[in-house]
């Protein structure tokens, strides 16, 4: 193993056993490299490994200290399950659902679903976890909205088991395209406190429209992924 891979291992270790916390700092380079006996550029190449992953952050004039470590999400790139994005990461998705229930639309909804006024539909609001980060600060909450006749046994699934794809599948329906919104907003009230952060801090906002092969919408969602924990993969060919 290159020595500053060791370091990192270390490192990354004692983050992931809560030794290292978010907001501590670490030795300085030449701490580290006699601890080690190595170079400084050594210790230097592992500081900007970690700082490139997200696990650390350096100020000018005081020094490299813990951050919380950002997802990198390709959900703008792929359909699949937040569940499968994640395993395929080697991150363990945890999932809390704050509401599964049957809802008359508002006329927001009902336009972005192509529903007729005062349709029902199922809405299904969840935070979404990821191990092994803090397990106690969300990385996405998430809303969907589904129209009821398509699916009405929905409401009967554990979606903190089953992801929501899934269990369309089981159900016959298969999301083929997808168009989504992104922009930045500022969380306030009830969401920021519901992914634990602080007033007007930003975060990613998605929108999604999910429709299935005949081009008949199956879903509605808005996404909030905080700014601190989430980047975003985009790519173009040509």
């Amino acid at each position: 193993m290159p020595l500053y891979d060791q370091i990192i291992e270390d490192i990354l270790n004692d983050i992931q056993h809560h030794k290292l916390k978010t907001g501590d700092m670490l030795p300085t380079e030449m701490e580290i490299s006699q601890r080690y006996h190595v170079s400084r550029p050594t210790v230097r190449t592992a500081m900007i490994k970690l700082v490139n992953q997200g696990y650390l952050t350096r100020i000018k004039g005081k020094g490299t200290f813990v951050t919380e470590p950002k997802i990198t999400q390709a959900s703008t790139q792929f359909i699949e399950s937040y569940n499968q994005e994640m395993k395929k990461k080697g991150l363990t998705p945890r999932t809390v659902v704050l509401e599964c229930s049957v809802k008359t639309a508002p006329e927001f909804i009902c336009s972005k679903l192509h529903l007729s006024e005062n349709s029902q539909v199922i809405k299904l609001r969840r935070l979404r976890y990821v191990l092994p980060s803090d397990e106690e600060k969300p990385v996405l909450l998430t809303t969907v909205y589904i129209p009821y006749q398509l699916a009405p046994n929905l409401i009967h699934y554990d979606f903190e088991t089953f992801s929501l794809y899934e269990v369309l599948e089981k159900n016959h329906i298969l999301i083929s395209h997808v168009r989504r919104e992104l922009e930045v907003k500022l969380l306030h009230g009830q969401t920021a406190q519901l992914l634990k952060a602080k007033e007007g801090q930003p975060a990613h906002f998605i929108s999604s429209i999910g429709c299935d092969s005949n081009g008949q919408i199956i879903e509605y969602s808005e996404s909030f992924y905080p700014a601190n924990r989430n980047r975003f993969i985009i790519e173009i060919s040509r």
